[in-house]
């Protein structure tokens, strides 16, 4: 039997496979009122939307507002995605094939990662192959609702990885892991893009990236221009990634020009092979 507030509220929508405006406005309101959503009221959220599959614009909205409070305020700290929670919002997020159902669910995962104060690697990797997966192949929910081109990196996808890596939050952004690293590395080589706004994305993305791997303690405002040795791994990584197909793009081209050269001497001959492919 359904008892939690939301839930029943939700409940003859379900059972319909439809929702009005009015039942909307009624579950917006019972939250307002200081309802605490419960685990029965967040599955049935998410019933519901795989129901509606994001056709109804005013329950996304709430959908994305309820589910992410719901997350987001349920840890202590507050704003922080624990393993247990990234775990089951993947099992709830995950429609087949390492992707979202629908635009609504979506807007939920980059909504959960860019306001998250910290995000599990398996969970801000998934986000993130939402956007990949746009890119290279045209389709899939990221790429819903405009014309997208298989390989090719738009302003949307750019976007969307803006918000993705906190790019607003500046020096307090999040770091991404080497997993998202290679991805976007495979980005680069696998796209192209017309918006100079990806080779910045990018580049300062990969930097962070490096400089949190090898000064964990010092990572906000620093740029990899200032002197800071790469280890041996970090090193022999990024010397392999970007001679990986045998170019550099013009996004790998915007990081060599973030990065010192003498950084790059762990690795033999890193300097000699890639500027020969230049």
């Amino acid at each position: 039997m359904v008892t939690s507030p939301i839930a029943t509220l939700i409940q003859p929508a379900l059972e319909r496979g439809s929702i009005e405006d009015s039942e909307v406005q009624q579950m917006r309101q019972r939250w307002q009122d200081g309802v605490q959503l419960q685990a029965a009221d967040a599955d049935a959220l998410f019933a519901l939307q795989g129901v509606l599959a994001g056709r109804n614009k005013g329950f996304n909205a709430l959908f994305e507002e309820m589910l992410t409070a719901f997350v987001l305020d349920r840890n202590e700290p507050k704003g922080s995605i624990s393993k247990e929670q990234g775990a089951w919002v993947l099992s709830m997020l995950d429609g087949g094939e390492g992707l979202v159902a629908n635009a609504a669910e979506l807007g939920l995962l980059i909504h959960l990662v860019e306001q998250a104060d910290s995000v599990p690697d398996d969970l801000a990797s998934f986000a993130l192959h939402q956007i990949q997966h746009a890119a290279m192949t045209g389709e899939g929910p990221a790429a819903k609702g405009r014309i997208h081109f298989s390989r090719v990196i738009d302003t949307q996808d750019i976007a969307n990885m803006a918000r993705l890596f906190q790019v607003e939050k500046g020096a307090k952004r999040r770091i991404v892991s080497r997993q998202e690293a290679e991805m976007l590395f495979d980005m680069a080589e696998g796209c192209n893009s017309e918006d100079p706004a990806w080779d910045g994305l990018f580049a300062e993305t990969i930097q962070a990236h490096l400089l949190a791997t090898n000064q964990p303690s010092n990572t906000g405002g620093r740029s990899l221009a200032t002197p800071v040795v790469l280890a041996d791994r970090d090193s022999a990584w990024l010397n392999r990634r970007i001679q990986h197909d045998g170019r550099v793009s013009r996004a790998e081209r915007a990081l060599l020009a973030l990065v010192d050269p003498r950084q790059m001497a762990a690795t033999n001959n890193w300097e000699q092979s890639i500027s020969q492919m230049i």
